[in-house]
């Protein structure tokens, strides 16, 4: 398995190939696909050569670029947790964003539930969960070997006293999957934060 980082503007985008499948987890702003075409070649992918795209949760800078590049013949995963956020999105975008709206129906719709089958199919062991707490549609994408993109979910040290509750289920969540690796949506990878509670 191979995981590149081709994000930009402090965001992290993760390309995962595993048997010659490559899944990106999550992608820009609108506006930005320059930037992500750039990042994509000096990484040495292209559009092209990505088969799917999930997202962690459905805010512009993580999923802004979605129609865009189902436009161009990548495959969207759009988990049935997620589907009412989808429309939300626009709540955060500008007139001028060029922002292009979802089009859900040409998605590929999934429930958490039956994430790891799905995944089996395309090569990765592995299962996507929800981990809300950032916000109510945020998911992570978790593999067996320890690892999870884990989008905006906040380390529960700086959790809110309102959002603590729900955070620390997630993060609990993800200590029982035997997660020892995060991939955050900003920043570095790191090993995860805590102990579960």
């Amino acid at each position: 398995m191979t995981i590149v980082n081709v994000g930009y503007d402090s965001a992290n985008y993760y390309v995962v190939e595993q048997n010659g499948v490559r899944l990106l987890i999550d992608v820009g702003w609108p506006g930005t696909l320059p930037k992500l075409l750039a990042s994509l070649k000096r990484k040495g992918f292209s559009l092209a050569d990505l088969s799917y795209l999930v997202v962690t949760h459905y805010h512009p800078d993580h999923a802004g670029l979605v129609q865009e590049l189902k436009d161009k013949g990548v495959k969207h995963l759009l988990l049935e947790e997620q589907v009412a956020a989808v429309p939300q999105q626009m709540n955060y975008m500008k007139p001028t964003s060029g922002y292009v709206d979802i089009l859900v129906h040409t998605s590929i719709h999934l429930t958490t539930q039956h994430s790891r089958a799905w995944m089996a199919s395309i090569g990765f062991q592995g299962e996507i969960v929800p981990t809300p707490g950032h916000s109510f549609d945020s998911i992570s994408i978790v593999l067996d070997e320890g690892i999870a993109f884990t989008g905006d979910l906040l380390p529960p040290s700086l959790a809110t006293e309102e959002q603590a509750g729900v955070i620390q289920e997630s993060w609990n969540r993800l200590y029982h999957l035997n997660v020892r690796t995060i991939y955050p949506g900003h920043g570095p990878v790191r090993p995860i934060p805590g102990l579960p509670v």
